[in-house]
């Protein structure tokens, strides 16, 4: 297994080895909000895929470039196919100690794709990428010149500004997609607030999370996207990201 592999495959289990949810069972209300928001939402949640190629120096040798195609999971955050996910699933560095990270050079991203839920592929670039915040954020690219022109193709999105407040021992909704090998199906699950820290800027603790994937309050209200903590360019878990810090720093008009 090469060290990029091995990286890759940390990154993905610290994504998803956040706390388990307890099973219970759903009141009729709750599980038709569940149903309701995955119907709605379910198509604004796209795969992203791109080949992630490394170069990692050992000492004064660098050694070859490593190449991994992956594909993740991203938020539809605009009409235009602005998408956001959480960086460490597609930079392996979120997953290394400080010490082992200063080797490994910036990860290049290359055949950046989005995949929407008919299956349709649109090529696509890493416009944005935000370490401290754990956020990456793609656009689809300009269609080429030498295609005729027409109407902008409109994306299936969240609304950033909707505003879900954040209530402890409230019930709210992610949406995710599985992978490939399970045909990318939508899935939605009950998760509920545990706790919200407020400074130095607000960030909620969920029973569980899936990583770039969107969260929602029972009547539709985007909360915001799961995504890595970051404390001195190390992983250091998992938290919600509420939709406001999103907007923050979400490139306009791209």
């Amino acid at each position: 297994m090469t060290l990029l592999t091995r990286l890759l495959c940390l990154t993905t289990a610290l994504a998803l080895g956040a706390a388990p949810l307890a099973l219970r069972a759903e009141s009729d209300a709750d599980a038709a909000a569940g149903r309701a928001l995955v119907k709605r939402y379910a198509d604004a949640v796209i795969g992203v895929e791109m080949v992630v190629v490394l170069k990692i120096n050992a000492g004064d040798r660098a050694q070859p470039p490593q190449e991994r195609k992956i594909e993740v999971n991203g938020t539809v955050i605009a009409p235009n196919g602005l998408t956001v996910l959480s960086l460490g699933l597609i930079d392996p560095r979120a997953a290394l100690p400080p010490q082992a990270r200063a080797s490994v050079e910036e990860p290049e991203f290359k055949e950046v794709k989005l995949r929407l839920a008919d299956n349709t592929e649109i090529p696509a670039k890493v416009v944005l990428k935000d370490e401290d915040l754990d956020l990456a954020f793609i656009a689809p690219e300009p269609a080429p010149a030498t295609v005729p022109a027409s109407a902008p193709r409109t994306f299936a999105c969240v609304d950033l500004a909707s505003g879900a407040k954040p209530k402890v021992l409230g019930t709210y909704f992610d949406v995710s997609r599985a992978g490939k090998i399970l045909q990318r199906v939508p899935m939605v699950r009950p998760i509920t607030v545990v706790g919200v820290v407020e400074k130095p800027r607000q960030l909620v603790l969920l029973s569980a999370y899936a990583a770039g994937c969107p969260v929602f309050d029972p009547v539709g209200k985007f909360l915001g996207i799961s995504v890595m903590l970051i404390v001195e360019k190390h992983a250091a878990g998992m938290v919600l990201l509420p939709a406001a810090s999103i907007a923050e720093i979400a490139p306009k008009g791209t």
